[in-house]
């Protein structure tokens, strides 16, 4: 049988700890983890293209991840009630939203989802999805639109920002599968806005100030109780997409109008923001998913389109186990 070192001429090299550079190709075993290791390369983000939606639209919600995401909703052109589910190739209609239109939060998973306000003018109405069909559930207790949501399922959720009616405003609703409460207020009201995380650890992203007139880059952190001013973005946006289920140490912002549409997508490393690869198109009032900064979702968005772009980080090290 063929050695490694009649292949590459060398034998593999036992280090206490992985190189800090390794080359392409390089092998090694590291003796503090007791495992062996490989470099693939260097990391390289980049968007490539994903399914089309059925339904070409812009205002749309969006949850889940990049194999298993909601589209919800239809503000742009019209109003529209269309449900769509992606499985990390295609987009399959499902039941529609007992109402039509879009700037709604949203939260959860492809069978456990809400559908929170909005509707393109402030309302209070909440749907809860479970897989197969949407039913109404007890409101929010203030009327908005354009206002972020995010959460693990339909029965922990959090809904935060948005119009209402006329202006940004601060009001932040936890959801406990009954009833919404509501708690402490975001430090800058705001409109627009993007954002991502769990009930308890969630992040509220950019936006227009609450008087529409300016494109915000502030971020703030909610810990559960409290939301605290965080690293700005780059660039202030709004009508941006977001890794819905992505954490307040992992998340990625992207699109968005700065007034035109920018194809900017940012980085979030539970510090601060990072440019990195731009969407192939330049898009706003898109919906967006993803768990994390290296995997995410865009799809929709105005001017009415269907495209729909995957987020992924290729290369780095990969660590070989007897499994």
């Amino acid at each position: 049988m063929t050695t490694y070192k009649e292949i590459r001429g060398t034998n593999i090299e036992v280090l206490a700890s992985d190189p800090s550079n390794p080359v392409t190709g390089q092998v090694w075993y590291n003796s503090t983890d007791n495992v062996l290791k490989a470099s693939t390369g260097p990391l390289t983000a980049a968007w490539s293209t994903g399914g089309n939606l059925n339904t070409a639209r812009g205002y749309l919600g969006g949850t889940g991840i990049q194999t298993a995401a909601l589209a919800i909703g239809n503000g742009y052109p019209g109003n529209g009630n269309e449900t769509e589910v992606y499985n990390g190739s295609n987009w399959t209609e499902v039941n529609n939203l007992n109402k039509s239109g879009g700037g709604l939060g949203t939260a959860g998973t492809t069978t456990s989802a809400l559908a929170i306000g909005g509707l393109r003018s402030p309302t209070t109405g909440t749907e809860s999805w479970n897989g197969s069909n949407w039913t109404n559930v007890n409101s929010i207790g203030s009327a908005r639109s354009y206002l972020a949501g995010c959460g693990a399922s339909n029965t922990s959720a959090l809904a935060f920002g948005g119009n209402n009616p006329g202006a940004g405003t601060t009001v932040t609703e936890l959801w406990n599968g009954s009833n919404w409460t509501e708690v402490n207020d975001l430090n800058t009201g705001r409109q627009q806005l993007a954002g991502c995380g769990i009930a308890t650890a969630a992040l509220a992203i950019a936006g227009t100030d609450p008087g529409g007139s300016a494109y915000m880059a502030n971020v703030e952190s909610w810990n559960g109780t409290n939301w605290t001013e965080v690293n700005d973005l780059n660039t202030g946006r709004s009508n941006l997409g977001a890794s819905t289920n992505g954490t307040t140490t992992s998340a990625l912002a992207f699109g968005g109008g700065n007034p035109g549409s920018v194809a900017l997508t940012e980085s979030w490393n539970g510090s601060s923001w990072t440019e990195t690869a731009d969407l192939a198109t330049a898009i706003r009032r898109l919906g967006g998913a993803g768990a994390s900064n290296s995997s995410a979702l865009a799809f929709g968005g105005a001017p009415d389109t269907a495209a729909t772009e995957e987020f992924n980080i290729t290369g780095g090290t990969i660590t070989f186990t007897d499994s």
